[in-house]
């Protein structure tokens, strides 16, 4: 049975993500839009925005227009076969609320709503509330623990939070303090509020669709069950946020544009740089202590090359050490490998290279045969390749994944492979938020079936793979990349709880965390051998 839902909007020419997240509504399998009620008298939620204020969103748009971009406008009636009758709603307004009268709350009755989506009008209140079965849904761009109100995107900009976090949640008549229904976490633009609102827009017209998916799939008494016990704790509640006054506008401004002009100096002067670290592993410890650069003769020596994302294997009684090594003339990646004898790093040459940038060189060992499974999202999809000669010659056995996708990391539980890989939403959002999950039954002839909640981790802190699944004392863990504050800046030990065709759950039990007093500003990798653990660290020189 399909969820009947109905739409509260001011126009039905909408915002471009708008429009997305009302055609994956309209185009799944689980929910009717049965009405689109129109709001004949709208206004803005609260008073004048003052001028520099203005001024500033004018400037930010006109510079950092996004393609594509999520504010620009579309008709619903576009959507092929829209069909949806419209209802005249004048509401009743008062200061910066709508109510809706009593004949208008029966007319809406009369299409039996599981959800109303609000899409427009300004806060809701009253009867409207309770009507549905599910409630109201609403969004919320911004991280209602921090910044409640708005503007959207914002204050983040301003006040350099590392992430912008997005809200779908069931209104209330508290303001901001509804059952949140989903919610993702997004590292923050450092410089433009458009663009920072350009790619956490997108991604979240995915979010009503992913709900109403989670509904279908575990049934509405289990889905409120799960919902109930996932809601975090809130806390103590941040004050209502407003567009800043004149003086306040004036002072984020030159800070906003100071700090950029010294990051932007920096950056410039000082190119990254990665190295490769080792430590000795502890069987009784998860992760090491301290790490130790990796100390080699044969490092690359070119200007603004050096390597990165170590993965070790031990094959008849060696170790080799597979990594990417980033050539700075070309800008492109290749894949080496060197002989780790518990000193140095020796014999290293590149064993793969391709026209596009490749890294992340995944190793696996099935039934006696090495493959290698490195990241071409430059290529627009992921291939296999199987080695003629361990290490040094590999061929190319066909693709592996078909689409874009970052970090590919492959398990096997069972009879199943498991491939897990960051992917957009959207091509206007990140390739840093979202971490899909998919099985196959066959390695070299896969056929990828998507596991039912993708994405399984929405959040920018703990999503992308770095590095081996692995287990630790009969628990299992995986290491994943925490690039809030920067890309790579941390690593996020995940002991994953649940993982099956229809879950998965996963919890934080170590963070790894660059040692800044050194200079070191990130770390991306982690991997194992027998006896040593290899990882990565990142600074500018």
């Amino acid at each position: 049975m399909k969820l009947r839902v109905i739409l509260l909007m001011d126009s039905l020419e909408v915002s471009a993500w708008a429009w997305e997240a009302i055609f994956q509504i309209f185009q799944s399998d689980n929910a009717e839009i049965v009405l689109a009620g129109i709001n004949q008298n709208p206004k803005p939620s609260g008073k004048k925005s003052p001028f520099l204020y203005r001024a500033f969103r004018y400037l930010d748009r006109k510079l950092f227009t996004n393609i594509p971009d999520a504010f620009s406008k579309k008709h619903l009636r576009d959507i092929p076969n829209w069909k949806v009758p419209v209802l005249s709603i004048s509401p009743i307004q008062k200061k910066f609320s709508d109510y809706l009268n009593s004949d208008t709350i029966q007319e809406l009755q009369a299409y039996k709503p599981d959800i109303i989506l609000r899409f427009g009008f300004r806060i809701l209140r009253g009867d409207i509330l309770t009507l549905p079965k599910l409630g109201v849904w609403s969004y919320h761009h911004g991280d209602i623990r921090a910044f409640r109100g708005g503007p959207p995107c914002f204050w983040e900009v301003m006040n350099q939070s590392e992430t912008t976090g997005a809200v779908l949640q069931q209104l209330t008549e508290k303001l901001d303090d509804g059952v949140v229904l989903y919610q993702s976490r997004f590292q923050t633009d450092p410089l433009s509020v458009q663009r920072n609102a350009n790619k956490v827009f997108w991604n979240s017209s995915y979010f009503i669709s992913r709900v109403l998916r989670q509904i279908s799939m575990l049934g509405l008494d289990q889905w409120k069950r799960s919902l109930m016990e996932n809601q975090e704790e809130q806390g103590a509640k941040s004050e209502i946020l407003t567009p800043p006054g004149t003086y306040q506008m004036l002072s984020s401004w030159v800070k906003l544009w100071s700090r950029n002009a010294f990051r932007k100096g920096i950056e410039q002067f000082q190119k990254p740089h990665w190295e490769l670290t080792v430590a000795k592993r502890s069987h009784h410890q998860l992760i090491p202590d301290h790490f130790e650069v990796i100390s080699s003769t044969c490092a690359p020596h070119k200007k603004g090359s050096f390597w990165a994302d170590p993965f070790p294997v031990d094959h008849e009684g060696q170790c080799w050490l597979f990594y990417e090594e980033y050539d700075g003339p070309s800008k492109k990646g290749k894949i080496g490998v060197g002989l780790w004898d518990g000193q140095t790093l020796r014999d290293c040459q590149i064993v793969l290279e391709e026209s596009w940038h490749l890294s992340y060189p995944f190793i696996w060992k099935e039934n006696g045969e090495f493959y290698l499974i490195p990241e071409s999202g430059e290529a627009g999809q992921t291939y296999l390749y199987k080695s003629t000669k361990f290490p040094i010659e590999w061929v190319r056995v066909g693709e592996f994944f078909g689409g874009e996708a970052y970090d590919p990391t492959l398990y096997k539980k069972g009879d199943k492979y498991w491939l897990f890989v960051n992917q957009k939403a959207h091509p206007g959002s990140s390739a840093f938020v979202e971490l899909n999950a998919y099985w196959s039954s066959s390695l070299e002839e896969p056929k990828w079936v998507p596991h039912a909640l993708n994405p399984i981790v929405s959040n920018v802190g703990a999503s992308r793979p770095a590095g081996n699944i692995f287990e630790h004392q009969g628990q299992l863990f995986r290491p994943a990349q925490d690039s809030g504050k920067r890309y790579g800046h941390q690593i996020r030990i995940m002991e994953i709880l649940v993982l099956s065709e229809r879950e998965y759950q996963e919890q934080t039990v170590q963070l790894i965390s660059p040692d800044a007093s050194q200079g070191i500003l990130g770390t991306h990798t982690l991997n194992f051998s027998e006896n040593w653990v290899f990882s990565d660290r990142f600074y500018r020189k």
